[in-house]
């Protein structure tokens, strides 16, 4: 890559990235950053002085690591996280540019990156989106060849850092180690995966120990928030579920207390409200059918989930989850996001059908990341928080499909 092209690349995605910085002030008060602190100041994963796993460590341990170097100021910690969301456009231009060999394809994509509303917004917020686009895009990018066993060893960390970032990426990183067994043999798919798992399984044997529980004790809590009679009766994925999370937790732990456990881990807790999810779904299975489905179509659908920003906590009223009126979003940005997607959906609709005998081959990664992350946001509840690691695929499709409308005839 020219110098002259990294650069122009750097700044149109840092550019409306910083001028973000005037419209949404830092947020400090999000739960990542709470942990990072815990990392920063103890050493170890603490919120609210409580020792915790049930969030994955990555981006707290990045915003640590932030922190510690920019003395802890909050504005140059944000434009270290610009920095790094701008390397995502280069690595998009790089990933079109290899699989493509269109230089106009890998411009459109980047410019696509560079001016996204939901991605610039959330490079401002301290949320997981901005490192999980980077490094799934980092992975997309190595694996389209592992030709040495360094180069699979870089993308089984990779892929362990995307896990670490969130677990539901997990079938991501399988997919991830079968493509880089097929593309480099027995030998480098098995150095691909000893990284991942060298990465992924020691936080998993603290996670044990510390909570009970390898995984995140966060399961059952959304699988109940999306599969429950409250999550129809609020209209989950339209509503955000969080507004009814302190209902649900009281509502958990008092069925604990009457078994005798008043002081429950969190780990017991979501598994009272996974058996719950469970429970529902094996008495009403046609409508929780009819709810998954219903999911698709939110998925696909172009306006920001949830509709609605979360304004208080729902309360249970003579066994009925009530809510108050929740806070409708500012409707400018609304509006933009909600056109820019649709000019990714269709994009993604045209490109998908130009490189249809791609799909298996070059483009195996991308299918991987785009049908796992449907497929979490279908069987818990979608949003485009939770849909935006997928958004550089359909980036890539979109500029795939812009450059064949700027062809020349005869091409």
């Amino acid at each position: 890559m020219r110098r002259r092209t990294l650069w122009l690349i750097l700044l149109s995605c840092a550019v409306p990235r910083i001028a973000a910085l005037a419209l949404w002030p830092a947020d400090p008060s999000t739960l990542y950053y709470q942990l990072s602190s815990g990392f920063l100041d103890e050493r170890r994963p603490v919120i609210a002085g409580e020792l915790t796993t049930h969030i994955e460590p990555f981006y707290a341990l990045t915003l640590a690591s932030f922190r510690f170097v920019t003395g802890n100021h909050v504005e140059l910690v944000l434009l270290l996280q610009i920095a790094g969301a701008s390397l995502g456009g280069l690595l998009l231009y790089r990933l079109v540019l290899d699989t493509t060999r269109d230089a106009r394809a890998a411009w459109i994509a980047a410019l696509l990156y560079a001016l996204s509303p939901y991605l610039i917004r959330q490079s401002v917020a301290f949320m997981e989106v901005t490192p999980a686009v980077v490094l799934l895009l980092a992975c997309a990018v190595r694996l389209r060849a592992i030709a040495t066993s360094g180069q699979a060893v870089t993308a089984g960390v990779l892929l362990g850092a995307v896990v670490l970032t969130r677990f539901s990426f997990l079938p991501i990183a399988a997919g991830g180690i079968v493509l880089a067994l097929r593309r480099g043999g027995p030998g480098r798919g098995a150095w691909t995966a000893a990284a991942c798992a060298a990465v992924v399984v020691p936080w998993m044997i603290y996670s044990r120990q510390v909570s009970g529980a390898a995984l995140p004790g966060r399961i059952g809590e959304n699988l109940y928030e999306s599969t429950s009679e409250w999550a129809e009766s609020i209209g989950v994925p339209r509503t955000n579920v969080d507004v009814m999370l302190p209902a649900l937790d009281a509502a958990a732990r008092a069925e604990l207390a009457r078994r005798g456990d008043a002081d429950p881990t969190r780990v017991e807790v979501d598994r009272v409200m996974g058996r719950w999810a469970l429970d529902y779904a094996r008495t009403h299975p046609f409508r929780v059918l009819r709810m998954k489905m219903a999911n698709v179509f939110y998925a696909l659908q172009p306006r920001l989930l949830p509709f609605t920003h979360r304004r208080g906590e729902a309360v249970v009223v003579h066994g009925r989850l009530e809510l108050p009126s929740q806070s409708p979003r500012p409707w400018a940005f609304e509006a933009a996001a909600a056109g820019f997607q649709c000019v990714l959906l269709a994009g993604t609709a045209a490109g998908v059908r130009i490189r249809r005998s791609h799909l298996l081959r070059e483009d195996a990664f991308l299918a991987v990341v785009a049908m796992s992350v449907l497929m979490v946001n279908v069987v818990f509840f979608p949003t485009s928080r939770l849909l935006a690691p997928m958004t550089f695929v359909l980036m890539f499709y979109t500029a795939v499909a812009g450059s064949a409308l700027g062809a020349p005839i005869g091409r």
